[in-house]
């Protein structure tokens, strides 16, 4: 009878080691399926395989269980990132073609990874380092490039190349408004815009009109300004020259003065002019 007490003890012992072992593999196994949200990222749980739309996705922070079947963890960057279309092509409404070659700043909208992990989805999100290259690629790199061949129809060649910072602020300000539709903030925007060959050449040709302009306009100045130095000097050694001259004249009236045996009358006061009366 012991020794059969004793052989149940013994099981009930191998058991509860089973079982704990089993809880240490259970918990072991959890632990290590579970992911953590990493810093300046949104994380999006979803849950019964997303059956039940956006209802079946929150916002999560922390450390996240994944192991239930349907149950994935998505992490939606939050910082701002650079978007890079391709060099393409707009044609103004008189036909006048310009080549744009467009980048931009961007970043999501803190709140609104929900959004941006189901309506995204499709493109593939679960690799947070190329989600973002994939929703550039499919949606935002193509908003920025119907925007500039959309906004450039309004414009002539000529209007738009004198209108270029209000026609680039009128691309801006549709851009934000398109990005915040798809849950981002457009945070800068650069069109890299050229006009057409033919007016890059006028243009140039123009702007040498201007310099060579400008300089026949300085060296002018500059002619005149010599003759004008020129006749200043010339008229200022006339003027010491006559005042040199009337000095000598007075000397030598004054010496005539002193020498004569005749009677002299002065006449005024300033520039020796006498009356001489032989005696």
């Amino acid at each position: 009878m012991n020794s059969m007490f004793e052989v149940l003890i013994k099981k009930l012992h191998i058991v509860k080691l089973v079982i704990i072992a089993l809880i240490i593999l259970v918990v072991g196994y959890g632990y290590e399926n579970m992911v953590r949200v990493e810093p300046n990222y949104e994380g999006v749980m979803m849950s019964n395989f997303g059956r039940n739309g956006k209802s079946d996705f929150k916002v999560v922070t922390g450390r996240q269980w994944t192991l239930l079947p349907g149950t994935r963890l998505y992490q939606v960057p939050m910082f701002e990132t650079s978007g890079d279309p391709d060099k393409v092509t707009i044609s103004a409404k008189d036909a006048g073609v310009f080549t744009v070659d467009p980048s931009y700043q961007y970043q999501p909208i803190r709140g609104q990874g929900v959004d941006i992990v189901f309506n995204y989805k499709h493109l593939g999100v679960e690799n947070p380092k190329v989600m973002l290259d994939n929703v550039e690629n499919a949606i935002l790199n193509k908003l920025v490039v119907n925007a500039y061949r959309e906004e450039a129809r309004e414009y002539t060649t000529d209007g738009l190349m004198n209108n270029l910072n209000e026609f680039e602020k009128k691309v801006e300000n549709r851009l934000k408004k398109d990005f915040e539709s798809k849950h981002f903030q457009l945070t800068n925007l650069t069109s890299g815009l050229k006009p057409p060959k033919s007016m890059e050449v006028a243009i140039e040709s123009r702007n040498n009109m201007i310099l060579e302009k400008e300089k026949v306009q300085n060296e002018l100045q500059v002619s005149k300004m010599n003759l004008e130095k020129a006749r200043i000097e010339a008229e200022t050694n006339r003027v010491k020259s006559k005042g040199l001259d009337e000095k000598l004249l007075q000397e030598k009236w004054i010496d005539a003065i002193r020498e004569t045996q005749n009677k002299v009358i002065i006449t005024d006061g300033k520039v020796p002019n006498p009356i001489i009366i032989k005696e």
